[in-house]
C-alpha cells in the first residue's frame, strides 16, 4: 500500500489548480534542452507537449506534432526541469501562505512538504489549497508537531504517555494527514508506541529526534526522514564530540570550579570546528541508508542563524513581513561569536556529502517559516547552492529538489522527471544547472499543473508577496517554558 495516498490523490487530481486548467489551451515547448536528472544526460532539441495538466508526450522536435490551436513557446537555447520541491516549509501559520505560495510559485517551487503548525491551521490551509484555483503549490501536509506534554511550542501537540501516543495517531490518520511529524520533547514511550502505531496504520512519520531516543533508535523504529543538520545528530559524527559535550555540561553543573567552564568550551568548539569524522560517521550513514532513512539537512536554516552582512541586506527582505525584518536584525549574532557558528556551519556541512556517498537520500529543505534570512521559494535555490559548496554536484542537488521528493513520497510514477505521463511541473531556465547550479535562478518561465507562469505572471506573484508581506502581522516566536 502506498504509504502517502493523499498526496498521490492529489498528483494524478494534477493538483489543486488543476480545476480550473481542465480542457485549458495545450502548450507546446518545442527546441528546448530536457535535463535528465536520472542520468544527468542532456536531450538537446526537444518538444514537450502538455495537455489537461500532463506531459503527453516528450521527443525531438523535428517529430513533434503540435495541435491546432496549441500555445506555443520557442525554448530555443533554454533548459527544462522538473518543477522544484522544498521539503521543509512551514506555512500555515500568520497567514504566511498569503505571500509564501505566490513566491513559491514564481520561483518555481511547484511542491512543498509542510512539516507543522497549529491543528485548526492546517486544516484551514489543506482546505484552501484544495479549491480551484489557489494559487497554491502541490502541499504534502503533516500533522502538528507530536511533542511532550507541555510541547516546546504553543502550535505543537502534547503527547504525554504511550496510550496519549495511540490516541494521537488515530486521530491524525482519521483526520487526513499525509504524515506525521515527532518532535523533541517526546517521551520515550510515547514515541516508540507513535513508531508502532504509524507502522499499524500505514501512515509515515518523520521530523526531529527526540532527546529520550539516540539517532540509531529512531532509524531502527522506521523513522522516514530526520530534519536539520542538528547538533545531537553532529555530535555522532564528530570525533570526541560526545564526551565533549558531557565535560561541557558537568562543568557548568552545580558545584563545579567556575575555571572549568571555559576550557571544556573551548575543546567543544574546537572539536565542533574540526569537522566531522568518515569512522566516526560511517555506522550512523550505514544505518540510515540501510534502512531508507532520509535527511534534510536544511542548511539554508543555519547558515541564517549568524548571517553574513551581504545576506543581511538581501534586497528578498523586501517579500518579509516588516516587523519580522526588523525581528532578525536586531537578533543577529556579531563579531567572534558569528564566526564560530559559520565556521561549525561549513564543518558540519560536510557531513552533507558523506551521506550522500554512503547511500543515504538527501532531500532539499529549508524550513521557511519566520526563521532568519531564509527566503520563500528562492531560497530553494538557496538550498541547492549551499549543497553543491557542502560537496555534492549540481545534479546531485537538483536530484534533492526533483527525483529524491518524488521517490520519498513514493509519486516517482508521477512527478520528479520530465517525462510522458508525469504532472506538468516544469522550470524553462536560461542556462544548464549541470554546468553551474545557480543556473535553477534563471528563470524563463514556470510551468505549474499546465499552466504557464510567464515573466509577466512571475512578476505579478512576486508583487502580490510583497504587497501581501507588507501587511502581515507576524508574532513573536511561540516558544513553550522550558
Amino acid at each position: 500500500m502506498k504509504r502517502f495516498p493523499a498526496l498521490l490523490a492529489l498528483c494524478l487530481a494534477t493538483a489543486a489548480l488543476a480545476p480550473a486548467n481542465a480542457g485549458a489551451q495545450d502548450l507546446a515547448l518545442t527546441h528546448v534542452t530536457i535535463v535528465d536528472v536520472e542520468s544527468g544526460g542532456l536531450r538537446a532539441d526537444q518538444t514537450v507537449l502538455i495537455r489537461d495538466s500532463r506531459i503527453a508526450w516528450t521527443g525531438p522536435s523535428r517529430e513533434a506534432r503540435i495541435p491546432s490551436g496549441a500555445r506555443t513557446v520557442d525554448a530555443t537555447g533554454r533548459y527544462a526541469i522538473p518543477g522544484l520541491w522544498d521539503m521543509h516549509v512551514h506555512t500555515s501559520r500568520e497567514g504566511r501562505a498569503a505571500h509564501f505560495w505566490p513566491q513559491f510559485l514564481a520561483y518555481g517551487v511547484t511542491g512543498v512538504r509542510e512539516m507543522g503548525s497549529y491543528l485548526d491551521s492546517l486544516q484551514y490551509w489543506r482546505g484552501r489549497a484544495r479549491q480551484p484555483g489557489s494559487g497554491a503549490p502541490r502541499i504534502v501536509f503533516s500533522s502538528p508537531m507530536l511533542d511532550g506534554s507541555p510541547p516546546a511550542w504553543r502550535h505543537g501537540y502534547g503527547v504525554a504517555d504511550s496510550a496519549a501516543a495511540v490516541a494521537a495517531v488515530d486521530t491524525m490518520a482519521a483526520l487526513g494527514f499525509d504524515f506525521l511529524k515527532v518532535y523533541a520533547r517526546l517521551p520515550r514511550d510515547a514515541y516508540f508506541s507513535i513508531a508502532r502505531r504509524a507502522r499499524e496504520r500505514g501512515i509515515p512519520f518523520a521530523g526531529h529526534i527526540p532527546v529520550s531516543v539516540t539517532a540509531m533508535e529512531a532509524i531502527d523504529a522506521g523513522q522516514r526522514s530526520i530534519e536539520h543538520l542538528n547538533d545531537d545528530l553532529y555530535l555522532l559524527c564528530v570525533p570526541g564530540g560526545a564526551a565533549l559535550q558531557q565535560r561541557y555540561l558537568a562543568a557548568r553543573a552545580p558545584g563545579a570550579p567556575a575555571d572549568s567552564v571555559q576550557p571544556a568550551l573551548d575543546r567543544l568548539l574546537g572539536a565542533l570546528q574540526a569537522g566531522p569524522g568518515a569512522a566516526e560517521c560511517a555506522p550512523l550513514l550505514r544505518r540510515m541508508a540501510a534502512h531508507g532513512t532520509w535527511f534534510t539537512p536544511t542548511l539554508t536554516v543555519h547558515r541564517g542563524m549568524s548571517p553574513t552582512d551581504e545576506l543581511a541586506a538581501d534586497p528578498r527582505i523586501r517579500f518579509v513581513p516588516p516587523n519580522l525584518a526588523r525581528r532578525w536584525e536586531s537578533g543577529r549574532r556579531r563579531g567572534e561569536e558569528a564566526r564560530i557558528e559559520q565556521r561549525i556551519n561549513a564543518a558540519s556541512a560536510r557531513m552533507v556529502a558523506m551521506a550522500q556517498a554512503a547511500g543515504v537520500g538527501i532531500l532539499a529543505g529549508t524550513d521557511a517559516s519566520d526563521e532568519a534570512y531564509v527566503f520563500a521559494g528562492s531560497g530553494l535555490h538557496d538550498e541547492l547552492a549551499l549543497l553543491v559548496e557542502a560537496g555534492l554536484t549540481p545534479l546531485q542537488a537538483l536530484q534533492a529538489a526533483t527525483l529524491n521528493p518524488a521517490r520519498y513520497l513514493e509519486a516517482a510514477d508521477s512527478m520528479g522527471t520530465v517525462a510522458a505521463g508525469k504532472v506538468a511541473d516544469l522550470l524553462l531556465l536560461d542556462a544548464d544547472p549541470l554546468a553551474d547550479i545557480r543556473n535553477t535562478m534563471r528563470i524563463f518561465a514556470v510551468v505549474h499543473g499546465g499552466r504557464l507562469i510567464d515573466a509577466a505572471e512571475r512578476e505579478r506573484l512576486l508583487r502580490l508577496a510583497q504587497d501581501e508581506a507588507a501587511r502581515a502581522a507576524v508574532a513573536p516566536p511561540a516558544r513553550q517554558p522550558e
